[in-house]
């Protein structure tokens, strides 16, 4: 008698329909657990740049019902957070749910102070609020997606807390602009799309179509949040094509209900097309045009996208700081598991595999395909949690081993990258948002030398925690890279720098920056 292989594998999505107490009872302890942590670690500052324009056209719009700003409350040139129309009217240049989305939250703070400006102190715990309810909801979809795949209580704690606090996420759970909710609105796109279209698991029709309705619905909030996941359309087009094809060759010939069809246009569609033309006349009403996306007033994007994609694509996957591996650790955790997740769902990897192919190489179109000043790939971030799922069958696969020396061994890795990661995460987070460009900012435009040379080759955590190690002894690599290297008036700069960061960015743990060490 033969005895079977061992798989490395879960059980197949067949069999794999999740028990409900089980899986909806770890929803909540996990929405508890990443509520109280992100309050705990919510920032003291506010994040400012593109989020910001639209804050100040909510706050507008709250006070006296215009949506177009007053040209006194814009800033920076012309076009690059707001664009001038042809009548001299200004608006903010982003999609309009941002702006939508902001008003409920800047209702509150005018009705709990009694005011309501362009900037307040009481403005960053409004916004981290609102980035508490968003981080929530985040989590939740995550679970709901987590549990399609495995009915592993610890699998879900284990995917849910690496995704959000070993990874560049975390940056942006506290981070008060738009990557709070465009990554939600991926995960509630990816969830329902993929829910919808699933021929084993659905147990009705009437269920199909409120999963359908909802990923119609979050499909239309990424597009009029940010008009370029557009693109997306063709790769929806294809994949209901794809569902439709494979149910008639399941058939065998026989012809497919036409009601398929009338649910697929009426439940996902008809939304979709409603959401778009929302999106179109936004765009005509702000910028004259429907196709105005608004982002080419400025002059450095006057031409939104370039041919090469070269540069993008390495810096996507080999550079130190913009590297979507290096940043969300869990994607190169999840290649051994791409073949079994391939294999026991296919519908779902095809789904992520072409979301994450599109959004890259749209992204790596993109001249500011670095996203500014910012943080790793933000603009990846989105498919980056959908991108990991094949690491769940990572984890079962280690949890079924029977060989518990190497069972140790890849669990020991594992989990010291992840820690190690989440370290450096917490470093991100201690210092300034864009503490980096203040350095950079500090080095009078320097293109070569040691100081650069360090900026340019090491995490953002690495250098706040040589900074912080700085700050408290006086010696660390940042003294040996940097602090040695400047000129005098570099120098002075640096010593400003050092002065104006006397306090951390945490809400509630302001004094964790130490006093620069007396010489």
């Amino acid at each position: 008698m033969t005895l079977p292989t061992p798989q490395l594998s879960l059980p197949s999505s067949h069999d794999m329909k999740p028990q409900t107490g089980l899986s909806f009872g770890v929803i909540p302890p996990i929405l508890i657990f990443v509520v109280l942590v992100n309050f705990l670690t919510m920032p003291a500052e506010e994040y400012y740049g593109d989020a910001t324009s639209v804050r100040i056209a909510a706050v507008t719009l709250i006070n006296t019902g215009n949506w177009a700003v007053p040209a006194e409350s814009t800033y920076a040139e012309r076009g690059q957070f707001f664009y001038q129309n042809a009548s001299g009217k200004w608006y903010s240049k982003y999609g309009i749910l941002n702006l939508l989305l902001y008003v409920p939250i800047l209702q509150l703070e005018k009705c709990v102070t009694g005011k309501l400006g362009n900037a307040s102190d009481s403005r960053t715990l409004f916004l981290n609020l609102f980035n508490l309810f968003f981080s929530a909801v985040t989590a939740c979809y995550l679970v709901l997606i987590v549990r399609r795949y495995t009915r592993s209580v610890a699998t879900m704690w284990i995917f849910v807390l690496s995704a959000f606090y070993a990874t560049f996420w975390w940056n942006y759970l506290r981070a008060q602009t738009f990557e709070i909710y465009v990554g939600f609105f991926m995960l509630g796109l990816y969830y329902h799309l993929v829910s919808g279209l699933d021929r084993e698991r659905l147990t009705g029709d009437r269920v199909a179509s409120s999963h359908l309705l909802a990923a119609g619905v979050f499909f239309g909030a990424l597009c009029l949040s940010k008009n370029v996941y557009v693109i997306l359309l063709p790769v929806l087009a294809g994949l209901f094509a794809l569902v439709q094809f494979r149910k008639s060759v399941e058939a065998d010939g026989i012809r497919c209900p036409h009601r398929h069809w009338f649910g697929y246009i009426l439940w996902f569609w008809l939304p979709v097309g409603l959401l778009l033309s929302l999106m179109l006349g936004s765009n005509a009403y702000r910028f004259g045009l429907p196709f105005d996306s608004g982002y080419t007033q400025w002059a450095h994007e006057h031409r939104l996208f370039t041919a090469n994609i070269l540069p993008a694509m390495r810096g996507f996957f080999f550079s130190k700081q913009r590297s979507i591996f290096l940043n969300f650790p869990l994607m190169i955790f999840a290649l051994p598991g791409w073949s079994a997740f391939i294999k026991q769902h296919r519908f779902d990897a095809i789904t992520a595999l072409l979301f994450g192919v599109v959004l890259l190489v749209t992204n790596a179109a993109f001249r500011n395909w670095q996203g500014a000043s910012c943080y790793g790939p933000r603009y990846l971030l989105p498919i980056a949690p959908i991108l990991s799922l094949p690491f769940i069958h990572v984890l079962g696969w280690l949890a079924r081993s029977p060989d518990k020396i190497y069972k140790l061994a890849i669990c020991s890795l594992i989990a010291g990258a992840l820690l190690y990661s989440s370290v450096l995460q917490v470093e991100v987070n201690t210092l300034p948002f864009f503490f980096w460009y203040y350095l950079k900012d500090a080095l009078d435009d320097r293109r070569t030398g040691p100081p650069i040379d360090y900026l340019n080759s090491h995490h953002f955590g690495t250098i706040n925690g040589d900074f912080l190690i700085y700050l408290k002894s006086g010696s660390s690599p940042f003294k040996e890279e940097v602090i040695d290297h400047l000129s005098s008036h570099e120098e002075d700069k640096m010593e400003a720098l050092e002065d104006s960061t006397t306090s951390s960015n945490y809400y509630w743990f302001r004094h964790l920056v130490p006093k620069p060490k007396e010489e």
